[in-house]
């Protein structure tokens, strides 16, 4: 299967609260493993015959997928009919037929039949559909809250059509919204870890204890290909917010880490459809997160647009071994002009030029996808799957408005994040101000204009001894040893292209043999941006806000980028030619 192109901007629309649906809810294939769905085919018991014909109002064939489900509970029957047409031997019984039709490869929930195949008659689907029909409009413009389900369906299905939390025959999850304090402030938590409900060794229970102990904020259980956790009583906390999360994909093809979803994802079953749960999770208001994506056990080949995070930190910084290129597909290695095209394959290929760890062949595939349009933010994550592996190692730290889960999903989504090595680590502060006119204009996943001078400001706590380094693009622009426990450096830039600044906090490793690579990072923020801010920006990226932005040059001092009280002055800024 080809890989699909690099990955373009993020799409984030906020989803809010959910009812249930009317109807019989849809069985959580999940749980029973993703053989759960099937062709329709090798069930015992007499069968019958369905013949579909899908096409637009002009007569036009459309490539479709119909989701069958019985009114028995029984695990969904999956029937392809790629160009419009299919005829298929189905279980004899009373069915809802979901019919999906695919639309640029992502399929969008068209229409909703009951039927009733029996063995003594064929049985027939017969859709015709007067949206998108014209060419002037296409099928997901008639989808108001971008869950990839049409409003007259939704209408007809008692769902809300502006509500993404809200979908046909998904039943809602639970959200908790809860408040568990009023500050606005940078809150650190443990984005990946699993309990017993996954691979884990640990209760539920277990786990949320530890991570109160441990002083976190926020939880993340993540358990893969299952959302069991979340129904577990012992899910609840009053001292840290708890994301609802699973991680999600298989060994082929890679993972990723869902956060916040409202309804059931689907399991793993090719491209359109991860396409397609990844657009409708960011919908919700959720996040859908590249995990670990040079692991060399399960590399990252789906290749999906619209990501809101990549996972560059997993479990210790030179722990994990890196991915190399011979484990990759033939059609990964393409190359264009003597240079590797894809990402993951030019991640890949930095070990036959140095010692790496997969982590820092993460870190390089996301300043790829940076550079090729990608506005995310990096995360991390311990992987515990036991009480011996510390939960925070990494840890992420997140800005939000308030200690809840709503509002640690909007830091995510707004990219305000950076990682620490652990609950110990450094702490980072990073923050522009345009025309160094002495107000601090963005911080952490905002952006600045091109064609200005712009000072950077960098607050690092608890790295004495170790060294900052700033890149851009991916590159090392400037390393400056930091001499104390609190430090602050600022730096002149005026860019007249498109770039991305991050900074991070490096080491020499005490035990070069212990571990991938020969430099340890201790803590990375997520970028700042510089680029042409007009209306085509906006419009690109309907979930920016324009608050992270400079566009109110005359705001004071944004708070979450404020530095420490106790901090020495600052070292005199220098411009980086």
């Amino acid at each position: 299967m080809k890989y699909v192109a690099a990955l373009m901007f993020l799409v984030v629309l906020a989803g809010c609260a959910g009812t249930p649906m009317e109807g019989p809810p849809r069985p959580d294939p999940l749980k029973a493993g993703e053989d759960a769905l099937t062709t329709g085919v090798g069930r015992p018991g007499e069968q019958g015959v369905l013949t579909t014909d899908i096409t637009n109002v002009l007569g036009h064939h459309l490539a479709a997928r119909i989701d069958l489900i019985d009114f028995l509970g029984s695990p969904p029957i999956q029937v392809e009919a790629p160009e419009g047409q299919s005829e298929t031997h189905l279980p004899v019984g009373e069915y809802r037929a979901y019919v999906h039709v695919y639309e640029e490869g992502v399929p969008v929930l068209a229409e909703i039949r009951d039927l009733e195949i029996r063995g003594d008659r064929e049985a027939y689907l017969l859709v015709s559909l007067l949206e998108g029909a014209s060419g002037a409009l296409r099928l997901r413009d008639f989808d108001a809250d971008g869950d990839l389900a049409i409003d007259r369906v939704e209408l007809a299905s008692g769902t809300d059509p502006y509500n993404a939390a809200e979908v046909p025959g998904r039943a809602p999850l639970p959200f908790d919204t809860r408040v568990l304090g009023n500050e606005a402030r940078w809150y650190r938590g443990e984005l990946h870890a699993h309990s017993r409900h996954g691979r884990g060794e640990e209760t539920v229970a277990q786990l949320v204890r530890r991570a109160e102990r441990a002083g976190l904020d926020f939880l993340a259980i993540t358990d893969r290909n299952t959302m069991a956790a979340i129904y577990d009583p012992a899910y609840r906390s009053d001292k840290l917010v708890l994301i609802p999360a699973m991680e999600w994909g298989n060994d082929a093809m890679g993972y990723a880490l869902i956060y916040g979803p409202r309804t059931l994802p689907d399991p793993p079953r090719g491209i359109p459809a991860a396409q397609a749960e990844c657009i409708r999770v960011q919908a919700q208001g959720g996040i859908f997160a590249i995990a670990h994506p040079c692991l060399s056990s399960a590399p990252w080949l789906w290749g999906l647009s619209f990501v809101n995070a990549i996972q560059v930190w997993h479990n210790g910084w030179r722990t994990p071994p890196p991915l190399r290129l011979h484990q990759l597909h033939d059609d990964l290695l393409e190359r264009q002009d003597g240079r590797l095209v894809y990402s993951i394959a030019a991640a890949a290929a930095r070990a036959d030029l140095a010692p790496t760890s997969a982590n820092a062949q993460a870190a390089h595939f996301y300043d790829l996808e940076l550079g090729r349009g990608l506005m995310a933010c990096a995360v991390g994550g311990s992987n515990a799957a036991g009480p011996g592996t510390p939960l925070g190692a990494p840890v992420t730290y997140v800005f939000a408005r308030d200690k809840s889960l709503p509002a640690i999903l909007e830091g995510l989504r707004l990219g305000r994040t950076y990682i620490s090595a652990d609950l110990n680590g450094p702490e980072l502060h990073f923050a522009a101000d345009v025309l160094a006119d002495g107000k601090t204009d963005v911080g952490i996943g905002g952006v600045v204009p091109l064609d200005v001078d712009v000072q950077f400001i960098v607050g690092v706590k608890r790295a004495a001894g170790k060294k900052l380094q700033v890149l851009e693009d991916g590159r090392p622009i400037r390393t400056v040893p930091i001499v104390r426990d609190n430090v602050v450096v600022q730096f002149l830039r005026h860019s007249t292209r498109a770039a991305v600044f991050r900074v991070r906090v490096i080491d020499t490793p005490r035990n070069p043999r212990a571990g991938f690579g020969d430099i340890d990072v201790l803590a990375m923020s997520s970028p700042i941006y510089a680029q042409e801010i007009t209306q085509e920006l906006l419009w690109r990226n309907p979930n920016l806000d324009v608050d992270k932005t400079w566009i109110r040059i005359e705001s004071d001092t944004t708070p979450e980028m404020m530095l420490p009280e106790d901090a020495p002055p600052l070292i005199a800024p220098r411009r980086i030619q």
